[in-house]
């Protein structure tokens, strides 16, 4: 049973993905991963997972990085004749359906991770991407007969697809680094990172994560950060970790940010990290007021996994998180005042009983072992095993 997992990133593929290879090689399925050259194969293949790099940057602009894309993902599906070809996010299943469904008779995998910016808003051009993105969808589920994920129901209900689909709500985490007990048993490192970014004793931590997109809501954070810190008689801190994104055309640049909270001392921005655990480790909050179109967000599964509460939005991929303002606070999305009155109130509140309901919550819902046995099932299905 041979398996192709093609994602349009390999960091995406080692933190969303490398886990549930591993699974299913345990399982007895033959794993071939196919990501661009942008320089992990070698951790990858370091794991035992077989890698085959075809191309650079999929998302980069220009009709002919596309073509490009295509084209050895012809050579290469039509050369390892796979059982089952599974692609995840929007230019992997658009391209590549069409190709392993014109050149091979795989059966195929679309996984929608979220509909991203054109499904933030109804501007008129977003309207039209819709309509796009739509049509491709539609257009190669109705000629090549792919198996659809998707990560929240909503995504179905907007792209209008529902035969051959399943919704397996998000992409799991990884369990062993984010290891609570794990993570707080190695004191010198957290009390290094209070030390280097001037965490007062005592102080309630928020943390946010993700790109750097104006509609990840990082702008109304700040300002209502900002105005909070002024009303609030406690010690507050806001770590924002984020990496710009050029091919998006609603990012924001660093040097945009770092001008925004220059003259706020409760904020501080780290840029792109590798110690999401430990950061995880000295906060009680993550945040995310987010209007993008998730699929579930993995920071957020992380954060529930490593006790925190949760505030963030009721936006598609992110209102399923949040179980009768239990373990967060789910907030209206782009509005800062709300925003405000979320922070306010979440300082109010028993964080710590939250952050143990958000742990439960991810464990019964979330976790490694539902969505790869999930996954898996999928799999033996298609094949008829």
């Amino acid at each position: 049973m041979k398996i192709a997992l093609v994602e349009n990133f390999g960091a995406d593929f080692l933190g969303a993905r490398l886990r549930l290879a591993i699974y299913l090689q345990n399982q007895g399925f033959i794993i071939t991963v196919i990501i661009p050259n942008d320089g992990h194969r070698e951790i990858i293949e370091s794991k035992g997972i077989r890698v085959i790099e075809v191309g650079g940057n999929i998302r980069a602009k220009g009709i002919r990085v596309k073509f490009n894309f295509a084209k050895q993902l012809k050579l290469i599906l039509k050369e390892e004749d796979f059982d089952i070809v599974h692609f995840f996010r929007l230019q992997p299943n658009i391209i590549g359906t069409f190709v392993a469904g014109l050149f091979t008779s795989s059966k195929i995998v679309n996984h929608v991770t979220g509909l991203g910016v054109a499904f933030t808003s109804k501007s008129f051009k977003n309207r039209i991407l819709q309509s796009i993105i739509r049509f491709f969808y539609k257009t190669n589920h109705y000629f090549f007969r792919p198996y659809i994920v998707y990560q929240n129901n909503q995504d179905a209900f907007d792209l209008g697809i529902h035969k051959r689909s399943i919704c397996i709500f998000g992409s799991a985490v990884n369990e062993i680094r984010f290891d609570l007990s794990k993570v707080l048993s190695n004191k010198p490192t957290l009390e290094k990172l209070k030390s280097d970014l001037k965490i007062e004793t005592g102080a309630r931590v928020f943390l946010f994560v993700s790109r750097l997109l104006k509609e990840k809501g990082v702008l109304e954070l700040i300002e209502a950060f900002r105005n909070v810190e002024k009303e609030v008689n406690e010690p507050i801190k806001l770590l924002i970790v984020g990496w710009s994104d050029p091919e998006n055309p609603s990012a924001i640049k660093t040097n945009e940010l770092k001008e925004l909270i220059k003259d706020i001392d409760s904020i501080s921005f780290l840029g792109k990290r590798s110690d999401i655990e430990f950061l995880l480790g000295i906060s009680q909050v993550s945040i995310l007021p987010t209007y993008y179109r998730e699929g579930t967000p993995r920071f957020l599964l992380e954060s529930m996994l490593m006790n925190n509460a949760i505030i963030t939005t009721d936006m598609p991929g992110c209102n399923h998180l949040i179980s009768n303002d239990e373990n967060g606070i789910l907030i209206e999305p782009q509005n800062t005042k709300v925003l405000e009155n979320s922070i306010k109130n979440i300082l109010k509140k028993d964080i710590k009983i939250m952050g143990q309901k958000s742990n439960k919550l991810y464990h019964q819902k979330f976790s490694e072992k539902i969505v790869y046995s999930e996954i898996e099932n999928l799999y033996k299905s298609i094949l008829q095993l």
